[in-house]
């Protein structure tokens, strides 16, 4: 026991003692992540208030009467910059102006559509309005929808009215009209739901992505510089060496990634539009775990970690140098980020099966537990399967370990 303290002494010793290695891994990554969700979420925030604060630059041709006055609406006009086309004009230089983005959307009514709205019964086809617009411009595409949304809808119920003989008979019913309390949800499920879509993605990350860097340097490194050969020949034993270093990555992939989880968190009230958050922030008092939720947490990372540190010290110990080590771990390192895309496209309630897929059911688990549906069956069997795995890839580094031909390259 006391060999295996002092080995795991040694790899802390070895990262701890190091200042520049402390910055680059427990300090630069949760500086670098809360500045970079920071900006990305303010960006995106500004570019959407952009869009919804930009009046649209609107052009109008044959427009009828009646329509007109619906465009006269004081409302309508806070929200358009309307411009009326003379009958006849070319419409080419509009059509350009939208292209180049100076103008948004252009509308362009038949020359006849009072007559064929009027002439409706004989009529066996309803008028085309014709719009053009640009699907590569916000603004464009905005102003559009504006326009579908609300006023070509009053446009055509009011058609509609006058037809049957009163606006009240173009609708048969309303929605939620007065109703103030339409919406029933649990808040603290919401903001999980929000926080689960990309969180559970960026927890398996940074857990691996913590422990990869020196956990390439652990063993290979060590091969390299030639000090595995005198470590080896002393007189502890190899799988209390293998324990130790194991332990030691352990530890400093758990306080990376959670240097790099404090990094998201702090964040979150600039970023939350990049989590899903429909509020515009995140209400994290919202979500309200009680002790259960943060002991399923905490077990299913100390389990994924052992899982971790299994695959990296496994790639470590098979490579000759850490160039080769890091050439071995990457494709590791792409299946885990596999695991965690996965979780955002997938919908419904989750099957047990997919608790007990190694990795991935972790990222399941995660997400359940966000949105507080974890159950502790499917709870009990991803933490298992991480511990299985973990004793597997243990057992075989173990038996690596005691191989001469693979620790000295005979």
């Amino acid at each position: 026991m006391s060999n295996l303290l002092i080995v795991i002494r040694k790899e802390l010793k070895r990262v701890f003692d190091d200042r520049r290695l402390v910055f680059t891994t427990f300090i630069l990554p949760a500086v670098s992540i809360a500045l970079i969700y920071s900006i990305m979420g303010s960006m995106i925030g500004n570019m959407t208030s952009d869009i919804k604060s930009h009046v649209p630059s609107v052009y109008i041709q044959n427009a009828p009467a009646d329509f007109q006055t619906i465009l006269a609406d004081d409302s309508l006009k806070e929200r358009m910059e309307l411009t009326t086309v003379p009958q006849g004009e070319s419409l080419e230089s509009v059509k350009s102006a939208i292209q180049d983005g100076t103008v948004d959307l252009l509308v362009v009514f038949p020359e006849d559509f009072s007559a064929e709205i009027e002439d409706y019964r004989s009529n066996r086809d309803v008028p085309v309005i014709n719009t053009y617009y640009n699907t590569s411009e916000d603004y464009s595409r905005n102003a559009r929808n504006i326009l579908f949304e609300g006023i070509f809808k009053q446009y055509e119920n009011m058609i509609i009215g006058e037809r049957l003989g009163g606006s009240h008979y173009a609708n048969a019913f309303d929605v939620d009209k007065g109703n103030t309390q339409s919406v029933i949800v649990d808040e603290r499920k919401a903001t999980g739901k929000g926080l689960s879509t990309l969180l559970p993605m960026l927890i398996v990350i940074f857990l691996f992505s913590g422990g990869m860097g020196i956990g390439m340097d652990t063993i290979a490194g060590e091969k390299e510089r030639g000090t595995m050969a005198t470590l080896l020949i002393t007189p502890v034993k190899r799988e209390t060496i293998a324990f130790g270093k194991i332990i030691g990555l352990g530890i400093v992939s758990i306080i990376s990634a959670a240097s790099s989880f404090l990094g998201v968190i702090i964040s979150l009230p600039f970023s939350s539009v990049i989590f899903g958050s429909r509020t515009g922030s995140v209400n994290l008092g919202a979500l309200n775990f009680g002790a259960a939720q943060y002991l399923q947490l905490s077990l299913i990372m100390l389990t994924l970690v052992g899982v971790f540190v299994g695959l990296i010290a496994l790639t470590s110990i098979i490579a000759k140098n850490v160039k080769e080590a890091g050439t071995y771990v990457v494709p590791i390192y792409m299946l885990v980020m596999v695991s965690g895309f996965l979780n955002m496209f997938t919908t419904g309630t989750p099957t047990t099966v997919r608790y007990a897929i190694p990795v991935y059911g972790s990222v399941v688990a995660i997400k359940s537990l966000l949105e507080f549906e974890l159950a502790w069956l499917n709870f009990g069997l991803c933490c298992l399967i991480n511990v299985a795995a973990t004793a597997m890839l243990i057992w075989v580094i173990k038996k690596m370990f005691n191989s001469e031909k693979i620790m000295f390259g005979i």
